[in-house]
C-alpha cells in the first residue's frame, strides 16, 4: 500500500508531497519511462533483470524477468519497446515476450553494459555504456541510434554515464557521469542531424550533496537530477542555476520521470544497496506543481506508426 510522506522543499519551505507508491525493494531500479498509450510506468532492476510496469490506476506492478541485467528501456511507434541489455539494444514486445536485436554498439567490449539513456524529440536514442565491474578506468562511451539501426559513437573516457536527457527545442543534449571523482553534468549543442559539440559543464556538484545520477527536462525547461547519495531531487534552470530541491525519504534517487494524468506526477526509481532507509529501493511520486513532456517514441525504420 502506498504512504504519504510531507516533507519540505528546501529553497522554498513549502510543503511537498512525496508518496512512496510501491516499496519494491529494488536492487538497482532505473529508467522509469511513461508509456501514454498503455498508461503504464516502465522501469528496470539491473542487476536482476527484471523489466517493470507500474499501473498508478491501480498500484498494481508486474514484472518480467529478461534473463539478463537491463540497463534501459524507451519507446517506439509500435508495440514494441527498445531495451538495453548485456548483448545489445533489442526490440522487445511485452505483451508477447518476443524478443529481436536491433543493434550491438559494444559487441567488441563484452564487459561493458547499457546504464542511462534518452530519447531525442525526433526520435534518436542515446545511450550510455559503463563497465560491469567498475575499477576507475574509464571504459564508458556514448553512442546514439538511428531509427535504421545504425550505431554512431559520440563520446568516449566516461566512468559511470548518467543524466541523459534533451531540451525541449531539440536542440540541448545533457549528460552526467556519477563517478565520484567526476560528479559533473555537462551540456552539448545537439544538431539537427543528432551530432554533438560544444561541450561545457552545466553543474559541478562536487559542493553539493550526492552525485548525478538520472534526469528528465520539465515543461518550463528545467532538468531534473536524482542526487544519489544526496537524497534529493535538484532541479536546474536552463543556464544551469539551482532554483529548487525536494527532499527524499531515501538516500539513493536513481532517476525522475514525469508521468501520470498531465504529466503532472514526477516518479522517482532508488536502489537499495548502500541505503539504510526503510524504503530503500522503492518507487517515489512527487507533485512538484509542474507538468513534464511527453516521452518520444523512435520510429522503427522501415514500417509505418501504428
Amino acid at each position: 500500500m502506498a504512504s504519504n510522506l510531507s516533507l519540505n522543499n528546501r529553497d522554498e519551505d513549502t510543503a511537498m508531497k512525496v508518496e512512496v507508491v510501491l516499496r519494491a525493494g529494488a536492487g538497482v531500479g532505473e529508467s522509469p519511462v511513461w508509456d501514454d498509450r498503455r498508461q503504464v510506468l516502465w522501469w528496470v532492476d539491473i542487476p536482476a533483470g527484471m523489466l517493470h510496469a507500474f499501473d498508478p490506476e491501480t498500484g498494481r506492478n508486474t514484472s518480467r524477468d529478461i534473463g539478463q541485467p537491463i540497463g534501459c528501456v524507451a519507446l517506439t511507434d509500435g508495440p514494441e519497446l527498445l531495451v538495453g541489455l548485456v548483448e545489445g539494444i533489442f526490440l522487445f514486445d511485452p505483451d508477447s515476450g518476443e524478443r529481436r536485436p536491433f543493434c550491438q554498439p559494444e559487441a567488441h567490449l563484452p564487459e561493458n553494459r547499457p546504464n542511462d539513456a534518452a530519447m531525442s524529440r525526433d526520435g534518436r536514442f542515446f545511450v550510455g555504456t559503463m563497465a560491469q565491474q567498475p575499477d576507475g578506468t574509464p571504459r564508458g562511451h556514448l553512442y546514439r541510434i538511428d531509427p535504421d539501426g545504425s550505431v554512431h559513437h559520440l563520446l568516449d573516457g566516461l566512468h559511470v554515464p548518467n543524466g541523459l536527457a534533451v531540451s525541449a527545442d531539440n536542440r540541448t543534449l545533457y549528460l552526467s557521469d556519477s563517478w565520484a571523482p567526476i560528479r559533473t553534468i555537462w551540456a552539448f549543442d545537439l544538431d539537427a542531424g543528432g551530432g554533438i559539440s560544444n561541450r561545457r559543464i552545466f553543474l559541478d556538484t562536487a559542493s553539493r550533496p550526492g552525485r548525478p545520477d538520472g534526469a528528465c527536462i520539465d515543461a518550463d525547461g528545467g532538468y531534473w537530477s536524482a542526487a544519489i547519495d544526496g537524497g534529493e531531487l535538484v532541479r536546474l534552470s536552463p543556464t544551469g542555476e539551482v532554483d529548487r530541491t525536494i527532499a527524499l525519504p531515501l538516500q539513493r534517487p536513481t532517476k525522475p520521470c514525469f508521468g501520470g494524468p498531465g504529466l503532472s506526477t514526477l516518479y522517482v526509481t532508488s536502489l537499495s544497496p548502500g541505503d539504510t532507509s526503510e524504503v530503500a529501493g522503492a518507487l517515489l511520486a512527487v507533485s512538484p506543481g509542474l507538468a513534464g513532456l511527453p516521452e518520444p517514441r523512435m520510429k522503427i525504420a522501415g514500417r509505418g506508426s501504428t
